[in-house]
């Protein structure tokens, strides 16, 4: 399942996915992003994982051709949990994806939120 955070910020979207979030959830949520991109050109995404979502979550290389699709549309993305796999994979994800991807450890929520608000650092000096 997942549902939206408040984010204060209308092109900053923010996310928490726990257990198990369906085919249909998951088209659900794209399809948020997509209108938010269709609506401000880019957004910034925060994704709040509770361990490692189980079930019939979408597979990775569906997340990343997602990513890839939109890459020029998502200015930052945060993924904040407390799975070293899901830490794993964001880090490989951002080999593949040309966005800001960065991994926070949920006691650094805080950070994360600043960071995906942040518009004075480009992407290469943040890097």
């Amino acid at each position: 399942m997942y549902r939206r955070l408040d984010s204060g910020d209308d092109d900053v979207l923010g996310f928490e996915v726990e257990g198990t979030i369906s085919q249909s959830s998951f088209e659900e949520l794209l399809g948020e992003v997509r209108r938010a991109i269709d609506r401000f050109s880019a957004v910034r995404l925060l994704i709040r994982v509770h361990g490692w979502p189980t079930g019939e979550t979408p597979t990775l290389a569906e997340r990343l051709r997602f990513a890839k699709e939109h890459f020029g549309g998502i200015e930052r993305y945060a993924v904040v949990g407390d799975s070293r796999v899901v830490e794993y994979l964001t880090t490989l994800a951002d080999a593949f994806v040309d966005m800001d991807l960065r991994f926070f450890e949920v006691d650094e929520e805080e950070q994360a939120w600043a960071w995906v608000r942040d518009r004075g650092t480009s992407q290469e000096a943040s890097a």
